[in-house]
């Protein structure tokens, strides 16, 4: 059902937003929210994320495992070089030390199976001064990060002395040797990763609407402007849930191989981020449409 100007929005689509919970996390939220007026340009970050995405599982044995992903080789290459043609240099110089300051974030909070709203709030904390476009983006960043480091290590250990030595006290060669076991989680991992990435790239388009066509006063703005703060709180809750994935990999034995809980936390989670995705959509249509 699409949504019109001065329409309200379907009750499951509000209750997607709205639910008493929601409302209660989001206060905390919103209460960490302080920007400077300082911007930077997000879409040169995002492509390096992207990029790090799909490069990322390019093992022996994983590879067929998450193919869905679409990493060809061109498109990789494209995005290496957006990222480089936009700025990119400039835009890391000014942000690398809060990106790795998320990314160290989670590498602690997310080994010990701590609370996922604790450490999606304390991720918060870290990009209080930015606004909601550039949280979600350093955030996914922070993470791949991590993410890229771990597969990075997981290609090389064959073929390279230093990375053998580092997969060993990973565990990494028990996890490939596993990859059968593991086809559930790795899947469920792709899956919300590219969740992710679309509602970030969705909220980043929101971001760059032409403001002297579509004010932020407008019914179908104001729509999604109110929704966007709850859309980053899950894409930075899913970020956490997949390093959480990512960390327990590491040491945690055969007892972690053989569990699904985590592939269905993970599923469960990609499903409502996709919701939320296509809610944005939805409403980036109308912003669209009704502006022409």
């Amino acid at each position: 059902m699409a949504l019109v100007p001065h329409q309200k929005a379907p009750r499951r689509e509000r209750n997607m937003f709205t639910s008493s919970d929601d409302t209660a996390m989001m206060k905390q939220i919103q209460a960490t929210h302080a920007p400077d007026g300082r911007e930077f340009s997000v879409k040169p970050l995002l492509h390096i994320v992207e990029d790090i995405f799909l490069r990322a599982t390019n093992v022996p044995g994983i590879t067929d495992i998450v193919q869905h992903q679409g990493a060809h080789q061109a498109q990789v290459d494209e995005l290496e070089e957006k990222a480089l043609q936009n700025g990119f240099h400039e835009t890391i110089e000014m942000l690398s030390y809060n990106i790795n300051k998320i990314s160290c974030e989670m590498s602690c909070k997310c080994s010990g199976g701590g609370d996922a709203h604790a450490t999606t709030v304390a991720i918060f904390n870290l990009v209080s001064n930015y606004s909601w476009d550039e949280k979600v983006v350093l955030a996914l960043a922070g993470f791949a990060v991590n993410y890229g480091e771990f597969w990075l290590v997981a290609q090389l250990y064959l073929t390279n002395p230093l990375a053998k030595a580092v997969a060993l006290l990973k565990q990494l060669p028990d996890i490939i040797e596993r990859a059968d076991n593991l086809k559930p989680k790795f899947e469920a991992l792709a899956g919300l990763i590219k969740a992710m990435m679309d509602v970030a790239k969705c909220i980043v388009e929101f971001k760059e609407l032409p403001s002297q066509y579509i004010t932020p006063d407008t019914p179908e703005m104001l729509t999604a402007t109110a929704h966007i703060p709850t859309a980053v709180y899950w894409t930075i809750r899913s970020i956490v849930a997949c390093a959480s994935q990512i960390m327990g990999l590491i040491g945690m034995g055969h007892e972690y191989i053989a569990s699904t809980t985590e592939a269905w936390e993970l599923s469960s989670l990609a499903h409502k981020v996709n919701n939320i995705h296509n809610h944005l959509k939805k409403q980036l249509t109308l912003c669209f449409s009704s502006h022409r």
